[in-house]
């Protein structure tokens, strides 16, 4: 009795498959970093931080006021709140 090749073809591959083709797997491992305070692993000079921007009144976005009726009462017209995005701060 001959056995069909397409069934040692099918036991080999599940044989390899299962053994995982002989080899153990190692999972990659991140270097172990020496134990410090985060202050002293990164300067300040390479930490910024950027706050959100003040809301404030405006009827021009050129000059701003911190309250409504500073503003009307400069501008003469209605005024807005908005935020006084200048590059410096992070606007919402």
């Amino acid at each position: 009795m001959r056995i069909p090749l397409s069934l040692v073809a099918v036991f080999v591959g599940v044989a390899v498959s299962v053994s995982g083709c002989g080899g153990a797997y190692e999972p990659e491992q991140a270097p172990a970093s020496e134990p410090g305070a985060v202050e002293e692993q990164l300067p300040e000079r390479d930490v910024t931080q950027q706050a959100i921007c003040s809301q404030l009144w405006t009827c021009n976005y050129v000059r701003w006021y911190g309250t409504e009726t500073n503003c009307v009462a400069a501008c003469g017209t209605a005024c807005t709140l908005d935020y006084r995005c200048t590059g410096t701060c992070v606007c919402p």
